[in-house]
């Protein structure tokens, strides 16, 4: 059992490094623009000269409170999600600080949306070992529930309109990467769940309670 969950950790741990790489191509798409949550990490940083993956940290750590006072379902992969993705992308925008950013909107654009199918894919192998959402992902489901009436579509829609507003009331760039995007990333993250044979809404997220009792043969 502690073998096959050291495996199931090990394969989050890896997912969600390749979920920094997605993060260091939106940083990297410059003026272009990138995702509502990035967009915010950066107007974050910006504002008070804080790494990219500190700002990045800051945001999960309020929407933890957040889920914790709505009762989310919080996992091992929670915890994990919260602390390796702001270390991670903090690592590759050091280790390739030398990679200039995307000169124009087009280019800047084409690495916005790369971005994203990196997160899209990451997003799928960190939830496979089934260890608990994202911050945000578990948001959305309070959210749905809180709001019963409104597509989880739209309440993620909206929320992340809001959040890139005020990202970009911060600072942070607004361009076409962004408004790419927004109308584009349900259909990258569909594709994805598509190419992978991934359905999101057939995996049963373990909390931290429960890992920890069948590690323990409980």
């Amino acid at each position: 059992m502690l073998k096959a969950y050291g495996k199931r950790f090990l394969f989050c741990t890896l997912s969600l490094a390749l979920y920094g790489f997605g993060n260091f191509l939106g940083v990297k798409a410059g003026a272009a623009g990138t995702n509502a949550w990035n967009t915010l990490s950066l107007g974050i940083s910006q504002n008070f000269a804080i790494s990219f993956g500190s700002a990045t940290l800051l945001i999960s750590a309020v929407i933890i409170v957040i889920d914790l006072l709505g009762r989310g379902k919080l996992g091992f992969g929670t915890v994990l999600n919260v602390l390796l993705i702001p270390f991670f992308s903090d690592l590759f925008l050091a280790v390739f600080e030398a990679v200039p950013t995307a000169a124009g909107p087009v280019a800047g654009a084409a690495c916005t949306l790369l971005g994203q199918v990196v997160l899209s894919f990451a997003t799928i192998l960190y939830m496979k070992p089934e260890l608990g959402c994202g911050p945000r992902d578990t948001l959305m489901i309070l959210l749905g529930k809180q709001f019963p009436k409104i597509p989880i579509g739209a309440a993620k829609l909206g929320l992340e309109i809001a959040v890139l507003l005020v990202g970009v009331f911060m600072g942070a760039p607004l361009g076409l990467g962004t408004v790419l995007v927004l109308v584009l990333q349900a259909g990258i993250f569909q594709l994805a769940c598509k190419i992978t044979h991934y359905e999101p809404r057939t995996v049963n997220h373990e909390s931290i309670l429960d890992t920890c009792r069948r590690m323990l043969g409980a």
